[in-house]
């Protein structure tokens, strides 16, 4: 089972998706030379052994259970990443997932 902080699910919840789909978490490719997958958020059907995530008993994500079961114990959560444009820096804000055991970076460390 995947972690989701609290500020994820209020990011997800934002999401927008088509009337009578869910937004899921699914493997999109595998790169057969370093078995390194890619993941991307989409909407899609429900399956009975997703992963659920709720805010507030309000659904927001569902994690295909591979997904799920690969990472189990991570954490998903906001991150602020630096982007570069036109030369000046500006901070972009993502959905990251940590593997287990690495706690994010602390401000004033």
């Amino acid at each position: 089972m995947i972690i989701v902080t609290e500020e994820a699910k209020a990011l997800l919840g934002t999401i927008e998706h088509p009337e009578g789909t869910v937004l899921r978490l699914d493997p999109v490719a595998q790169d057969q030379a370093t078995q390194q997958i890619t993941l991307g958020f989409g909407p899609g059907e429900p399956h009975s052994d997703d992963q659920i995530v709720e805010q507030e008993g309000e659904e927001v994500l569902r994690i295909a259970a591979p997904v799920s079961g690969l990472l189990n114990g991570s954490t998903m959560d906001v991150m602020v990443q630096e982007e570069s444009e036109n030369g000046a820096q500006r901070p972009s804000v993502v959905i990251g997932i940590r593997p287990p055991g690495h706690e994010p970076p602390t401000s004033g460390s």
